[in-house]
């Protein structure tokens, strides 16, 4: 039996002896313990005589009552129990813990918490592979502890402690990685950058340091790695400049230690971990020959079309995918949501002054192909293009419009106007119109861009800031936190209205209304939420945490959930799940997404830093490119994705 004494044990006695006087010394291993004072006035802190102690010890509680701990083979855990007394007593006493089977070491540290609470600082022997178990004896004595034939009331008390040890060769289970293995895709001649998420599966008794190195020239060295969450970390991997064309492989070494990770001399068991890299590098321009796809229609606004789906009715090989150009950032500055017809592609970008511009990008050289001062805005929506025009409005100390000739960049018309909505999206271009929104008091209107003027205007529907309605055939369809409305497109009159169930939503905000099949469907605040046309009623409501607008494609509603991420497919009708997205922060670590784009086998959807395609079929991502941002497709098979910094990347998509 081995006989574990507690340093500093005299300032126990404040626990369980009322008045100690002086201090004893420490106790020594090996089967003593230094006495405990008296109290000479057999009385407690404070006067009035010692309560009896209980015959059955419940004067004192020892909590956690059963200590089970994890660790691997090489460890020990560190672990307490807390020692709380409801009385004090007036005679000496010696204490000591004991532990027959050797699982917990000799040393044990105090602390006290107040006159009747201490914490007791224990730590696991070093032990081998297996289960160990001992029953820990606390001994309050009045002699001797080793002997204790003069126990006090009570005394010993015992908790059981088990101590599971694996074997040292699963202790590589205790981290993981996300993703397990690098595959990075970049272009020559630009770097690109990633998060590798390092989760830790057991938990540390103390502080531990983490590094990653290795990469041979590949990666660049001393990755910085920062601390995300409880158990959580992530490290900032960027491929080193100047990589040839092609394919490089090599690992990452990642060291978990308890002391300086550059030397490790202190390291956690099972470190070193390894984790395969490999980087592709592709040619950064491939300009083939550009044609328009047969039944597409141009990008002409927000999601793409009047309806606002974000469907492309075209299927694409993620095999024949390649980078046609790209639009450096410091060739920009921030660019607004794209517009695309005949060819180029349409933006409004800026910069820190507040100056914008109305710029038209060849999409078949990315050279720009011509550019308009708007002026000093600071507001100005993305443009919206149509039947050979540009549409784009601005507001700031005044509120403008313009008509653009695509081909050319010759204004065609501008008018001053008096309101302008703060909703961030495109006007809606259908029909030979466009339409647009303004503030509460100037609603829905409906532009004629070659009379350059305001056909009618709609005041009764404008609530919270609307914006641009979807045109299905005659009607113009919004939706404002009260209800769904229906305008005719001849005159603006209302057609019908749908009111919402529950009115305004915790967070609501205006957005445009998805329109397809006989159904509307809109992303307010913490709902999903699809609106029947035909029966004129909210069909069905999905609560939870939705980010953005969802897209609609033959029949499935697509949206993205739990704060960005993941996506649903619902069935438009029902709202009924399914399926749900699964691994997509493999990609975009930690960082959700915000947009998505359809086409008739694949979903893009796009993050800050990256931009992944799902396989529809299968629902497994089958592409990612490593830039994030707005996304478009035009009718000649070119994905856009332009960065709100200003960085644009072309993608061939066939």
């Amino acid at each position: 039996m081995r006989l574990m004494s507690i340093p500093g044990l005299a300032l126990l006695c404040t626990l369980l002896v009322s008045g100690c006087g002086g201090g004893g010394g420490g106790g020594g291993g090996g089967g003593g313990s230094a006495p405990v004072p008296g109290n000479p006035s057999g009385t407690a802190p404070g006067g009035g005589a010692t309560p009896p102690a209980a015959a059955d010890g419940t004067w004192l509680t020892l909590t956690p009552a059963t200590v089970t701990l994890k660790h691997y083979e090489g460890e020990t855990t560190r672990f307490t129990i807390n020692a709380k007394s409801s009385r004090t007593f007036e005679k000496p006493f010696n204490a000591a813990i004991v532990d027959s089977q050797g699982v917990v070491k000799p040393q044990v540290s105090l602390s006290k918490q107040s006159d009747v609470e201490y914490i007791l600082g224990l730590q696991t022997a070093a032990l081998p592979a297996g289960t160990h178990t001992t029953r820990l004896q606390l001994r309050l004595c009045e002699d001797d502890p080793a002997i204790c034939s003069k126990p006090l009331p009570g005394s010993p008390w015992s908790v059981p402690v088990t101590v599971e040890v694996a074997p040292a060769t699963q202790a590589q289970q205790r981290m993981t990685f996300t993703p397990a293995a690098v595959d990075l895709t970049t272009y020559v001649g630009e770097p690109t950058s990633m998060l590798l998420g390092i989760k830790a599966n057991t938990s540390f008794d103390v502080p531990i340091r983490i590094a990653v190195s290795g990469g041979d020239g590949v990666i660049v060295p001393d990755a910085a790695v920062s601390q995300s969450g409880l158990g959580q970390y992530q490290a900032k991997l960027t491929t080193a400049s100047g990589l040839a064309q092609g394919e490089h492989t090599t690992s990452l070494e990642v060291r978990v230690c308890y002391d300086d990770p550059r030397e490790c001399k202190s390291p956690v068991i099972g470190s070193p971990w390894r984790v395969p890299v490999k980087v592709t590098v592709k040619p950064g321009t491939n300009l083939t020959t550009l044609a328009p796809i047969p039944a597409l229609a141009p990008w002409s606004t927000y999601n793409g079309n009047p309806a606002h789906t974000g469907y492309v009715p075209a299927s694409f090989s993620p095999a024949a995918f390649s980078r046609r150009w790209s639009m450096p950032e410091s060739a920009a500055g921030p660019v607004s949501a794209p517009a695309i017809d005949n060819g180029k592609l349409f933006a409004v970008r800026g910069n820190m002054f507040g100056t914008r511009e109305l710029v038209a990008i060849d999409e078949g050289s990315g050279q720009v192909a011509w550019r308009y001062d708007l002026g000093v805005f600071s507001d100005v929506k993305p443009p919206a293009a149509a039947d050979g025009k540009v549409y784009v409005s601005a507001g700031g100390n005044y509120i403008m419009s313009w008509v653009f000739d695509q081909a050319t960049g010759r204004m065609l018309g501008n008018k001053m106007m008096s309101a302008m909505s703060d909703c961030k999206h495109a006007p809606t271009a259908a029909g030979g119109m466009f339409y647009g929104s303004a503030s509460s008091y100037e609603g829905i209107h409906q532009f004629n861009p070659t009379t350059n003027a305001i056909a009618w205007t709609n005041l009764t529907v404008a609530k919270g800031n609307p914006c641009p309605p979807s045109v299905v055939g005659s009607l113009a369809y919004g939706y404002n936190p009260t209800e769904v409305y229906a305008l005719n497109t001849a005159d603006g009159s209302v057609a019908y209205t749908i009111p919402v169930p529950g009115g305004w939503a915790q967070g609501s905000t205006s957005a445009p209304l998805v329109v397809g099949g006989g159904m509307g469907f809109v992303t307010d605040g913490t709902r999903l939420q699809g609106f029947d046309l035909g029966a004129r009623t909210r069909a069905w409501v999905v609560e939870g945490k939705p980010v953005g607008q969802p897209v609609l494609a033959n029949g499935i509603l697509y949206s993205l959930a739990e704060d960005g991420m993941t996506v649903e497919a619902r069935a438009a009708a029902t709202g009924v799940l399914q399926w749900k997205s699964a691994g997509l922060t493999n990609w975009s670590l930690f960082s959700p997404y915000e947009r998505l784009a359809v086409t008739s086998n694949l979903l893009f959807i796009s993050g800050p830093y990256v931009t992944v395609a799902i396989d529809l079929a299968t629902q497994q991502v089958v592409w990612s490119y490593p830039l994030g941002g707005q996304l478009a497709i035009s009718d000649r098979g070119v994905l856009y994705i332009v960065a709100a910094s200003g960085k644009l990347a072309a993608i061939n998509l066939r």
